[in-house]
């Protein structure tokens, strides 16, 4: 998996610079914005009384709270040097009325697959420059991208893993992009099915992780980990996309136990062949000398 691909879309960004991304139907890393096809539409007022994304919400907390430290930076120093304390407070006034003003645009678009030639359509939240001087600089509008239309698998999921985990997956790589602590919850629940798949009944998951480790100690040890990243995403919100990334290439590694109960099934079936051979030739054998 490539965790620094995922990571350099985790933010706002450029749509010039926007990475490839693996496409979902031919799998190979040709996906790009159609940025012919973008179209945005400004944010109402109702947005922030809804349920605003975390993104929107991160960067009006982020502004906030630089707002607070400034006030309270001005204060200290006002206490201090009453002049002075006049002079720092005029110049970050200064300094925050040059600062680039965003408005918070809803957008559509499609991503084109260079390979296959297929689409996905995709949705987010746009930063669009809001010129307050004419002789400002008109400044790039950045974008996130919050949803895929088709999710957009974050590693290449193997066609040996059973389908229920495989739906898990997908429903947790397009939440990485909008809900870190949904996306941990549909781990979570790729991890039930993965250990029902090898354990068989509906136990708490917990004790199927330990029942695992009778034969696969050291993936029951990493899923155990797992588990505590994914009840973090159920009944708390501390999980992060850097968490998420880690735990998706360990789990990347663990499913790679179907694909080799897959080639070892397979190998019976060869087993079986020149068993079958090889004996009969043995009896043959033994039979020929034994009526010498």
């Amino acid at each position: 998996m490539n965790s620094q691909l995922w990571k350099s879309i985790s933010d706002f960004v450029e749509l010039s610079k926007y990475p490839k991304l693996p496409c979902p139907f031919c799998h190979e890393v040709e996906l790009t914005i159609d940025e012919n096809s973008v179209q945005s539409r400004a944010l109402s007022k109702n947005y922030e009384k809804s349920a605003p994304s975390r993104h929107f919400q991160s960067v009006k907390n982020k502004l906030s709270q630089e707002i607070s430290e400034q006030k309270n930076t001005i204060k200290e120093m006002y206490d201090e040097n009453k002049l002075l304390g006049v002079l720092l407070g005029a110049g970050l006034v200064f300094t925050r009325l040059n600062q680039p003003n965003y408005e918070f645009h809803k957008f559509i678009a499609f991503m084109s697959c260079q390979s296959c030639g297929d689409n996905v359509a995709v949705n987010g939240l746009a930063q669009i420059h809001n010129k307050t001087r004419q002789d400002q600089v008109q400044l790039v509008p950045i974008y996130k991208i919050e949803h895929f239309s088709t999710p957009i698998p974050l590693f290449k999921i193997d066609s040996s893993v059973p389908t229920k985990i495989q739906l898990e997956l997908l429903g947790a790589f397009s939440y990485f992009h909008i809900d870190t602590n949904s996306s941990a919850n549909k781990l979570r629940r790729a991890i039930e099915h993965f250990c029902r798949e090898l354990n068989g009944g509906n136990a708490k998951l917990a004790h199927q992780i330990q029942k695992l480790k009778k034969t696969y100690p050291l993936e029951a040890d990493l899923l155990d980990t797992l588990r505590l990243v994914g009840n973090e995403g159920t009944h708390s919100d501390g999980v992060d996309e850097d968490d998420l990334l880690t735990a998706f290439r360990i789990f990347e590694e663990v499913l790679t136990i179907f694909k080799k109960q897959e080639i070892l099934n397979e190998m019976k079936l060869n087993q079986k062949v020149l068993t079958d051979k090889f004996d009969k030739k043995m009896l043959t054998d033994e039979n020929v000398v034994s009526t010498q």
